[in-house]
Formats: C-alpha cells, structure tokens, sequence
C-alpha cells in the first residue's frame, strides 16, 4: 500500500514540476518601416506687387516624428514686406528665406496666407518644407 502512495506522490510531482517549467507567455514583435514623406502645397500663387493680397491656402503634410519647418523663398534685401499666415503677421527676412510654419511632431495643416509687399519689389516667392 505504501508503495501505490509513494507512486502516487511522485507522480503528482512530476505533473506540477512540469506545469511549472512550461513558457509563461511569448512576444511577439512586428517592425516596419516608412519612408519621411513631407509636401507643401499653395492653393493661389499670383500676388500683387503694390498692395496686400491673398495667396490663397497653405497645405503641409510631413509625417517625419522629428517635425518639419516651412520656409517662404523671396528676394533678398527685403525692409517693409510681410506675409501673414493665419492672420498672424511675419516680416519677410532681409535674408531671402523666411520661417512661416513649424511642426516639433508628425503634422498635416492648413493655413490662410497674404502677402503685404510694404514699400519692397518682393518678386518670385516660392514654398518649401524641410524634415527636422
């Protein structure tokens, strides 16, 4: 009789070390990658040179993490011009380049743009979008 108990005993043994030893679980992993897609579009492009304009809508996309900058090319040597982007005024840099819009994350937005020449000749503008 008590060699059916001692088997039994080490039996039961063998089953719960065993149900211990088995995986608690699994991870599973799944990677991809995209590749940085970031654009500029302007909805209107013709601006008068002597008096405040519209030029129309303003849509950006980047979907970069690190965020995206919008710059407006235009004539160097620029004293009096400004653009407006969303009714918030921006002056026009002497420089020939001028920061409109900035993202610090991924983004797509819309914006209302105008440009006020001042007493500049402002010339060709031109839109572009730089991944950070």
């Amino acid at each position: 009789m008590h060699f059916k108990m001692l088997v039994a005993a080490v039996v039961a043994c063998g089953f719960v070390g065993a149900a211990e030893a088995a995986p608690g679980g699994y991870d599973l992993r799944i990677e991809g990658h995209v590749p940085v897609i970031c654009r500029v579009d302007l909805e209107s492009a013709s601006a008068s040179t002597g008096e405040v304009t519209d030029l129309g809508r303003m849509s950006e996309f980047c979907n970069n993490a690190a965020g995206y900058e919008v710059w407006l090319t235009h004539a160097q040597g620029l004293s009096s011009a400004a653009v407006y982007v969303d009714g918030q005024r921006i002056a026009l840099s002497s420089t020939g380049a001028t920061l409109i819009s900035h993202s610090a994350t991924a983004a797509s937005a819309v914006h209302d743009l105008r440009l006020d020449p001042g007493a500049d000749q402002v010339g060709d503008l031109s839109l572009r979008i730089s991944a950070l």
